[in-house]
C-alpha cells in the first residue's frame, strides 16, 4: 500500500511540474503586462517587454528581426534561412538558434511569452496555445501597401517597439519614394507586362499584394485580368501564356517539391511550340525571380518593388 501511495504522489508531482514547465499554462512571474488587440480584433494580454518570442511565419520573422535583438527571439519559422522564400539569412537564423513548425507541444516546450502568427496559421493551433496560457498575436495577410504598414505597426506594438515600428514604416516610405522617382519615365503607355510563374502555374491576380507591387513598379500584371479560385493551389494554367503574351516572365526559384528544377522548367517553356510567339520566350526574357519577392509579407515590400522594376526595366538601373 505504501508503494502504491508513493507512485500516486509521484504522478501528482509530475503533473504539477508539467504545468510550470511548458506542458500546461505558461506563467511568467514578475512580468507586468498590457492589453492590446491583434489584427483580427482579438484582445490579448502580453508582457510589457516580451523576451521569449516565437514567430511562426516568414513574414513575421522578417518584421520581428527588424525590431528586436536576436536575444529576445526564442525561435523563428521553419522557413528561416531559406533565402529563396525569406529575407532571413542563415546567419540570422543561426543567431536565434531555433526554428519551429506549428506543433503546439514543441512551441509550448520553448516557454514563449509571446507567439506571433498570421491568419495563415491554423485557428486550432492559435486556440490551443491561447488555452494553454500563451499570448498569441495574429497579424493580417496584407493585400495592399496600407495593410502592410498596419501589419508592421501591429507587430511593433506587440513586442513593445512602436518607435522602431514607425522608423521601419518611414524607411519603407522613403525607399518607395526613391523608386517612384527613378521609375517616373515609365509612363502608363510605356509599361511592360510581366507574369510571375511558380512550378505549378501562373501566380497573382487582381487584389493580391504582388499585383500591387508590380503596379507600384510601373509594371502591368499579366494575371490581373483573371479571377483565380481561392486556395493554396489556385494557379492559372501556363496554357494562357500566348493569350497574355508577357514581355517578361518572372521564373520560379523556390523548389517546393522533389523534381522542381528551374533549368528544366525554362527549357520546357522555350521548346513548347505553343509558346514560340510569346514575347518573353521569343526575346529570352525569362528572369529567375526568388519567391521571397513574389510572396513578400513584411517591410521588404520595397525590396520586392525594386526587384520587380530591375527585372522588367534593367536599363534604368546601374549595371543594366
Amino acid at each position: 500500500m505504501k508503494h502504491l501511495t508513493t507512485i500516486f504522489l509521484s504522478i501528482i508531482l509530475t503533473f504539477i511540474l508539467s504545468l510550470t514547465t511548458g506542458c500546461g499554462s505558461v506563467k511568467h512571474a514578475g512580468s507586468s503586462s498590457r492589453t492590446i488587440k491583434d489584427d483580427t480584433g482579438y484582445t490579448l494580454s502580453v508582457p510589457s517587454h516580451p523576451s521569449r518570442i516565437v514567430s511562426l511565419t516568414y513574414g513575421t520573422d522578417e518584421i520581428l528581426l527588424g525590431l528586436v535583438e536576436t536575444s529576445r527571439v526564442e525561435a523563428l519559422s521553419k522557413y528561416a534561412g531559406n533565402e529563396d522564400i525569406t529575407f532571413v539569412t542563415p546567419e540570422e537564423r543561426d543567431a536565434v538558434g531555433k526554428t519551429t513548425d506549428t506543433n503546439v507541444e514543441s512551441i509550448m516546450a520553448m516557454k514563449p511569452d509571446l507567439v506571433i502568427a498570421s491568419t495563415a496559421i491554423s485557428g486550432n493551433v492559435v486556440n490551443l496555445l491561447r488555452q494553454s496560457g500563451v499570448p498569441v498575436y495574429v497579424s493580417l495577410i496584407p493585400a495592399t501597401w496600407d495593410e502592410m504598414e498596419t501589419k508592421v505597426m501591429g507587430v511593433a506594438k506587440a513586442v513593445d517597439e512602436e518607435e522602431k515600428g514607425k522608423a521601419m514604416v518611414n524607411d519603407m516610405k522613403a525607399k518607395k519614394a526613391a523608386l517612384e522617382e527613378k521609375l517616373a519615365p515609365i509612363t502608363e503607355d510605356k509599361e511592360r507586362t510581366a507574369l510571375a510563374l511558380s512550378f505549378r502555374g501562373i501566380l497573382g491576380k487582381k487584389g493580391t499584394l504582388f499585383s500591387e507591387i508590380l503596379s507600384m513598379a510601373h509594371v502591368k500584371d499579366g494575371a490581373a485580368r483573371y479571377d483565380v479560385p481561392k486556395g493554396i493551389n489556385a494557379y492559372l494554367s501556363t496554357e494562357l501564356l500566348p493569350e497574355i503574351d508577357p514581355d517578361v516572365i518572372l521564373m520560379p526559384v523556390w523548389k517546393v517539391k522533389e523534381g522542381d528544377d528551374e533549368a528544366e522548367f525554362a527549357r520546357e517553356l522555350k521548346e513548347n511550340p505553343a509558346y514560340q510567339d510569346v514575347k518573353a520566350v521569343k526575346n529570352g526574357k525569362l528572369v529567375p525571380f526568388p519567391e521571397k519577392y513574389k510572396y513578400v509579407m513584411s517591410q521588404h515590400i520595397t525590396d520586392a518593388m525594386e526587384a520587380s522594376a530591375r527585372a522588367v526595366y534593367p536599363e534604368l538601373f546601374d549595371g543594366g
